[in-house]
Parts: C-alpha cells; sequence; structure tokens
C-alpha cells in the first residue's frame, strides 16, 4: 500500500514538474516574439519629387517690376550645399507661388533642411523671418513663406544721423564766426571721446536784407569722413555717402539732388570738417 502510494506521488511530482516548465516556457517564448516585434522600423514614406508654396510679405508693400525673387533648398547645418534652386524676375505682386524640383535620393531622414528665400527690390532686401523646414522630421513638401523688409542704407544711415544728433548734449561743444565780404559764417561742432569731431551746424548769411541768401546745413562725421548732411529751408534736403563716398542716401523735396549737387555737398562737408578740426582741443 504504501508502495503505490508512494508511486503515486511521484507521478504527481513528475506530472506537476512538466506542466510547471511548459508554463514557464511559454511567456519567454511570447516575450521574445514581443521584443522582435518592437525592434522593427516602419519603411520610410516616399518623398515628393519637388518641393512647392508660397511667398508674401509680412506688411503690405508694392514691389517693382524687375525684382529678383531667388529660392534654395538647402541642409540647414551647411547652407552652403544647395540641393536645389531656382530665380526669376517678378513682375507682379505677391503673394508668389513656387515649386521647386529636386532629387529625393539625396535627401538623409536624419538630417534638417529648409527652403531660403530672398526677394530685391532695388535698395530694398526682404528676407524670412523664421526658418522654414521641409521633407524631414515630420515636415511636408509644402510650405508657406512671409518675408519682412530690411531697412535700405539710406534709411539706416537717416537713422544713424538722428540717434547721432540726439547725443551732441553729451559732447564738447566748439564754436566759431567770420565775415568774408558779403557772407557771415556762425558754427558750431561737437567732439566725442577721443577728440573725434562728429557734428556741425553751420549757418551762412550772404549778402544783405531782404536779398540775403541764408542756409542751414547739418554735418555728421565718421572716421573723419562726410557721412551726411541735412540742409534746412523751404525743401529738406539729406545726403549721406558710405565709407567709400558713395551716395547712399539722396533725397530733397518728393525727388533727390543731381550727381554734381551730391559732390558739391560732399565737398562741403569737407570744408566744414577741417574748418571745425582747427578748433579742435590740443588742435593749432
Amino acid at each position: 500500500m504504501i508502495k503505490i502510494v508512494a508511486t503515486a506521488l511521484t507521478a504527481l511530482a513528475v506530472l506537476g514538474g512538466c506542466n510547471s516548465s511548459n508554463q514557464d516556457a511559454a511567456p519567454s517564448a511570447a516575450g521574445n516574439n514581443g521584443s522582435a516585434s518592437a525592434t522593427q522600423t516602419p519603411a520610410q514614406a516616399p518623398l515628393a519629387n519637388q518641393v512647392s508654396g508660397t511667398i508674401n510679405l509680412r506688411e503690405p508693400a508694392v514691389i517693382n517690376p524687375g525684382s529678383k525673387l531667388s529660392i534654395q533648398l538647402v541642409d540647414v547645418a551647411q547652407q552652403e550645399l544647395v540641393l536645389a534652386e531656382t530665380s526669376e524676375t517678378v513682375s507682379t505682386q505677391p503673394p508668389y507661388s513656387f515649386s521647386l524640383p529636386m532629387d529625393p535620393s539625396r535627401i538623409d531622414h536624419s538630417r534638417v533642411y529648409v527652403v531660403n528665400v530672398s526677394l530685391i527690390d532695388g535698395e530694398r532686401h526682404y528676407v524670412q523671418a523664421l526658418q522654414a523646414p521641409v521633407l524631414t522630421g515630420g515636415a511636408g513638401s509644402t510650405v508657406d513663406i512671409v518675408l519682412n523688409g530690411e531697412a535700405t542704407p539710406g534709411e539706416e544711415l537717416k537713422e544713424a544721423f538722428s540717434k547721432l544728433k540726439s547725443h551732441i548734449g553729451g559732447m564738447k561743444r566748439i564754436q566759431d564766426s567770420f565775415l568774408d565780404g558779403d557772407l557771415s559764417v556762425a558754427w558750431d561742432g561737437f567732439v566725442e571721446a577721443g577728440n573725434k569731431l562728429r557734428f556741425m551746424r553751420v549757418n551762412s548769411e550772404l549778402g544783405d536784407g531782404d536779398t540775403a541768401v541764408r542756409s542751414n546745413i547739418e554735418y555728421a562725421f565718421l572716421d573723419g569722413k562726410p557721412m551726411a548732411i541735412l540742409k534746412k529751408g523751404s525743401v529738406t534736403t539729406r545726403v549721406g555717402w558710405d565709407a567709400e563716398g558713395q551716395v547712399i542716401l539722396n533725397e530733397k523735396g518728393g525727388g533727390t539732388v543731381s550727381d554734381e549737387e551730391a559732390k558739391s555737398y560732399y565737398n562741403d562737408a569737407l570744408k566744414a570738417f577741417a574748418m571745425g578740426e582747427r578748433k579742435l582741443p590740443n588742435k593749432k
């Protein structure tokens, strides 16, 4: 009897061990299958063979016929490497539509690509305020681009002139006056740190009484060269130059001065500077 019970218990133990082994093995196999599925990478969706979109201005402006619109597709980290580009002369007003053909095989899904756009209308440049990513990182093949107008060199010079004039109160003031026949001249100048003459106001009068010709001109200088002039009167005139002496600001009422007038103003500015420099502290 004992032998039968022992035999039965032994059989149950063996069966129990087999069942336990099978149960332990099953989850392990399922776990292996789950891991294999998780490591599979889905295939990349095929890329379009072109990038397209629209281009508009943030602030409305009239674009002159003949302005140049340039569009490039570049790697954001290597913008000198252009994958596709086009340029055209525009004859209409924004918004503009574009389609830029490109080779999808050159696109690396791990990199970032952007569309760069510029619009040049004479001295006015329009550029993007924000990057326009495309193709990778969840970006599509179409994009809407907004351009901002940058200040022209002339506008920047006008701003620099006004800023300089607003600071003359903190500069050392020099002054003088003289008579030369029927011409009377009175002027003052303003000297910044480093003994640099930066600004002058010259008032002149030629003749007497009602027939006298009066002039009031303000001069700004940079590095000892004429920077800009402002002539006040019935018509306001502004002329300014870059470091090489090229005219970049030219306004006279609703028009401009001639090349000869601009050159005359430049020479007058040189004479005014020489006159003021002779009165600089420590100058003889």
